[in-house]
């Protein structure tokens, strides 16, 4: 076991991390050409379910958890992380492909919720050890607040599956709680540990480059304090009192301020952060990041308005949209963009034709989503869209394929040194 385990430098884990990028990939076309044809052996729920769990845990969070440990222990691409981390990383995998199997074959059942259960006990295992070790590093002290910041959200996100897995026991049949409790989870997930964390891996990266934005700290104060009441934002349908409803207010603008205060920030180094930049590959990903995140936020803030967010809620290319533009466009890019700057993935040409394509296809996604969304709203019945998104999620899946074959090239690093900084 310690051999294998001992096999993974941080290069490896994150070859894996997009291998598993490729599974929910594989996944998602399965959904799409279960729309088109008739496969009996697909329940679309269950795939559905198998395809979203494992995104969060099999991909985004072991990519963040593993970047995490790397700059905190400031790990190079060919070492090995601490011990501690090493089994925490396997063990997160192991859980990570039982919830995979396990709600593709029966959905919320037995299995797969022991697994889930698993799965929010590994990562309070990690959310503590990490605390601790981020207390005790040389990090700026705005880096380690975006990163003990992300580590709160990770905890408080499984609030929300314990409380549905809470209505689902009791026999509970409001389906607002349970929606409640669902986007509960999704809202600290997003808006907490996904985007903290990769604030956090920026901020880093521009502090080690002798970049200190003059309003960092002022930025991560905002979105910190904000995160919480924003949630209110998913569950507007509950008809808040005006008091909360004007307090959301604020908060949706306030952050729409502090994000647009940060990319004011960045602009004004912008001409140093370009030289610094190690190629146009990764330029190209890093203002895709910046406008999919900008369009993020302005959605966010136009959905404060209850009727708008009472239509968007109701069609669902809207909401899976959204959540994709998140995922996709905001997180998944960023990790991309954020593994070849620091030199943990190679810069060759399959790999920037593949990450090329991989954008195509989201931008692809985006607009079909976007358009059978407003076609829904608006009572418009546009044809050919099913077919349209399943080649969408072909040319991502495709993508990716070309893409692990890029990064896992000259991945050999059975000679590397092992570092004692543990």
């Amino acid at each position: 076991m310690n051999s294998i385990i001992n096999y993974f430098t941080v290069k490896r884990w994150m070859v894996l991390g997009v291998v598993n990028l490729l599974v929910v990939a594989s996944f998602g076309v399965l959904m799409r050409l279960k729309v088109l044809l008739p496969l009996a052996f697909v329940d679309q729920k269950h795939i559905m379910h198998a395809h979203s769990h494992f995104a969060f845990s099999g991909w985004i969070s072991h990519a963040l958890m593993l970047l995490l440990v790397m700059v905190v222990h400031d790990k190079s691409r060919k070492e090995r992380l601490p011990g501690k981390y090493q089994f925490l990383l396997f063990g997160n995998l192991l859980v990570a492909y039982g919830m995979l199997a396990t709600f593709a074959y029966q959905g919320y059942g037995t299995y797969s919720i022991c697994f889930s259960t698993l799965c929010i006990l590994l990562s309070y295992v990690f959310a503590y050890m990490a605390w601790r070790d981020i207390r005790v590093s040389e990090l700026n002290l705005t880096v380690q607040r975006w990163f003990r910041s992300a580590l709160l959200f990770l905890v408080l996100s499984s609030v929300g599956t314990f409380y549905l897995a809470y209505l689902q026991k009791t026999g509970s049949v409001d389906t607002r709680q349970q929606l409640a409790a669902v986007y509960f989870f999704l809202h600290f997930q997003y808006n907490g540990w996904f985007f903290f964390m990769c604030m956090g891996l920026a901020n880093h990266w521009l502090a080690r480059q002798g970049i200190v934005l003059p309003i960092g700290k002022l930025v991560c104060r905002v979105f910190s304090w904000a995160c919480i009441p924003a949630y209110m934002l998913s569950i507007l349908w509950y008809n808040l009192p005006m008091w909360l409803y004007v307090l959301l207010v604020v908060v949706v603008i306030l952050q729409l301020l502090a994000w647009a205060m940060w990319i004011w920030a960045i602009s004004r180094q912008l001409p140093r952060i370009r030289s610094l930049l190690s190629s146009s590959l990764v330029k190209g990903l890093l203002c895709a990041v910046a406008l999919a995140a900008s369009i993020k936020f302005l959605l966010q803030t136009f959905s404060v308005i209850p009727s708008l967010s009472v239509l968007a809620y109701s069609f669902r290319p809207i909401v899976v949209g959204y959540l994709h533009l998140v995922l996709l466009g905001v997180i998944t890019l960023f990790l991309l963009a954020f593994a070849f700057q620091t030199g943990i993935f190679s810069r060759i040409r399959l790999a920037g034709f593949s990450v090329t394509a991989f954008v195509v296809g989201v931008i692809l996604n985006e607009l079909l989503l976007m358009i059978q969304g407003v076609g829904g709203m608006v009572g418009v019945y546009v044809p050919h869209i099913p077919i349209a998104l399943a080649v969408a999620a072909g040319v991502m899946l495709v993508a990716l394929v070309f893409l692990c074959v890029a990064v896992a090239r000259n991945s050999g690093d059975a000679a590397c040194n092992v570092s004692t900084r543990e």
